[in-house]
């Protein structure tokens, strides 16, 4: 049954005892979304100090120094934003290689009263599928959600620093978009779970037709176990087009 809260920060912090190995790129990742959060408000600070001491003017030599700086800060961006999704997605890997391991070698001091009872299907599921969720977290999930964040933290402050007015005029519609993202997020947590459930149980049926595929020859079940593929597969498709 699912939980009920769409975090488990308990489990979230267990799963991050397998980044010690790798603390350094951890904190360089970490390092990198800061940076990101204060290039993204470098850009638009220097336009408008473009305009508004090289454009109306009309000085070109002024306008020339703020096109230098701009794309001084560009490459920067450029080089921070390929260092965070470099070293993101190999702390990922490296965390699912650990884990893959672990798992893998847990699972085979199981007894053997263990496998008579478990589907082998659904097994492979937990050490291949489920696993890949888990380098989501790190490759795309964790740092970018925090790298977000710090931006927007550093985009609204600079809001408001800018003018505190115009900024509660935009902030106006930040409960809608909460409420939305809430109500999202838990839409997309019953979708995935699904998907989840469906891979394990198409995994399942193919393994154990395969391994009995004899017994089904036997007994001239190839259609009958085509049909129930058949509707099996088209659960498994449509609970991935309802993520979508």
């Amino acid at each position: 049954m699912a939980s009920a809260n769409a975090f488990d920060f308990k489990l979230f912090k267990r799963l991050l005892e397998f980044t010690r190995p790798y603390r350094l790129v951890f904190y360089f990742v970490a390092f990198t979304a800061v940076v990101l959060s204060g290039l993204a408000i470098l850009r638009p600070y220097f336009l408008e100090r473009a305009i508004d001491e090289s454009i109306l003017p009309r000085d070109s030599t002024g306008l020339s120094y703020f096109i230098a700086i701009m794309i001084g800060v560009l490459v920067m961006e450029v080089l921070f934003q390929f260092s965070f999704i470099f070293y993101a997605n190999w702390l990922g890997q490296h965390i699912i290689k650990d884990l893959r391991i672990g798992l893998f070698d847990l699972m085979t001091r199981f007894k053997m009263k263990y496998f008579d009872t478990s589907s082998v299907g659904r097994l492979t599921t937990r050490a291949v599928n489920d696993i890949e969720t888990i380098s989501s977290i790190f490759s795309q999930g964790l740092f970018m959600i925090i790298a977000d964040l710090l931006k927007m933290a550093a985009i609204a402050t600079f809001m408001v620093y800018q003018s505190w007015r115009l900024s509660l005029i935009v902030f106006i519609i930040m409960p809608l978009i909460l409420v939305a993202t809430r109500l999202f997020q838990r839409a997309m947590k019953v979708a995935f779970e699904e998907v989840r459930t469906q891979v394990a149980n198409l995994n399942s049926f193919v393994q154990e037709r395969i391994t009995g595929m004899k017994i089904v020859q036997v007994f001239a079940r190839e259609q009958t176990e085509y049909q129930q593929f058949y509707a099996i597969n088209q659960k498994h498709k449509a609970a991935w087009i309802k993520t979508v």
